[in-house]
């Protein structure tokens, strides 16, 4: 086998096992990038059962809050259904 194939076939791979772009967890600024708010409206969203914006984790050794971007897309996607 040619190296050109090799190399392909190993492209095609890494492609097939990298999640798609929207499975991640995204910081908090990639979040205000989304979702245009402070960080104490965020808190306070967290908190409020009527809002239910979805909880962040801490990853790494860090301490770093992030999200899971496909919780906070269905939040903004129920929440444009109600505002509706």
């Amino acid at each position: 086998m040619s190296r050109s194939a090799i190399k392909t076939m190993t492209r095609r791979a890494a492609a097939v096992s990298t999640p798609p772009p929207e499975d991640r967890y995204i910081n908090r600024e990639q979040l205000r990038a989304l979702i245009p708010a402070s960080d104490m409206t965020l808190w306070r969203w967290q908190r409020n059962p009527k809002v239910a914006f979805p909880s962040p984790v801490k990853l790494g050794d860090d301490g770093r809050n992030y999200w899971w971007l496909p919780a906070i897309r269905s939040w903004m996607r129920q929440r444009r259904e109600r505002s509706n």
